[in-house]
């Protein structure tokens, strides 16, 4: 009889630990249940580097994918830290650019990939971006990556090089930038400048034109 008690007895902590250890794994918000995601590892995301690897093409950034994916309540999570954070102060309560870039388009200074959207969340970046480690934990961080991507101006893994070519000519280039670059508007302005010094202005060159300006000949 005492033996079967002490059964009992194990039989319940072992359902009770095991109840606990599930209770550990989820998180109840806003009336649902969001499972917990499995963590990735610093040193992997440290890892992936802002640019192009002179000599070599890196593949770290299409190795780690964002592990709530497009679940809608990470997206609807997302986007509340998006405005309580006060991202939305910057880039818009759209995302669509303020003070800061516009979260919606193709063009990403700084790789537009899941891993790379979060290390300028993680680690800031310079002229404005703060970091937001430690203030936030990654799990926030993956969420409001998840809402950014469902804006549609991101890029999947897989596209980590196309994300990070905005320096290449017409190859996800802001509006803005464009004109800088070579191109039909930038062709034309060698042309404009070679003219101009074939036609040297008198007042800057008076020996060129002849009676300097402003003196009796």
């Amino acid at each position: 009889m005492k033996h079967v008690s002490t059964s009992r007895a194990a039989s319940w902590l072992l359902a009770s630990a095991a109840l606990a250890l599930l209770a550990a794994c989820q998180r109840f918000e806003g009336g649902r249940t969001v499972a917990a995601q499995p963590s990735i590892g610093e040193d992997a995301i440290a890892a992936v580097p802002l640019g192009d690897v002179a000599g070599a093409v890196s593949t770290l950034g299409s190795s780690i994918a964002n592990p709530y994916g497009s679940d809608p309540q990470a997206v609807q999570q997302g986007e509340q830290l998006f405005v309580k954070m006060n991202c939305a102060g910057c880039h818009g309560y759209g995302a669509k650019g303020g003070i800061g870039p516009d979260l919606t388009d193709k063009y990403w200074r700084y790789g537009g990939v899941p891993v790379a959207i979060y290390k300028s969340i993680y680690e800031g970046r310079p002229q404005g971006m703060p970091a937001w480690n430690p203030a936030l934990p990654p799990q926030d961080i993956w969420k409001l990556v998840a809402y950014i991507g469902s804006l549609g101006g991101t890029y999947t893994p897989d596209q980590y090089q196309a994300s990070i070519q905005g320096d290449h000519v017409g190859d996800n280039v802001a509006a803005e930038v464009r004109p800088t670059l070579a191109g039909a508007g930038a062709a034309s302005a060698p042309a404009a400048r070679t003219e101009s010094a074939a036609q040297p202005n008198a007042e800057a060159r008076p020996d060129v034109a002849g009676t300097p300006p402003n003196t009796k000949p």
